[in-house]
């Protein structure tokens, strides 16, 4: 079934975070890390960005297909 994007983002209720913060309110994150499976070198494996590249990169969804992750595929193919 193809109805369902394969690069997806999950979640779940905070109840299940022994530590969250109850209220949704907190400051403003001082690092962020980007988790992305990149094989063609569009991020840097460490980086420090400007807000305006992360929210770039956060938007953009950039990850890559590699052979081992993903069913059918045999050399690495971006995709957003």
């Amino acid at each position: 079934d193809g109805s369902r994007t394969e690069n997806t983002r999950g979640s779940y209720p905070t109840w299940h975070i022994p530590n969250h913060e109850p209220t949704g309110k907190a400051g403003h994150a001082k690092n962020v890390i980007f988790l992305a499976c990149d094989a063609f070198g569009v991020l840097p494996p460490v980086s420090k960005l400007t807000t305006k590249q992360s929210l770039y990169h956060l938007v953009s969804g950039y990850t890559a297909k590699v052979a081992g992750t993903e069913q059918g595929v045999t050399e690495p193919m971006a995709t957003f």
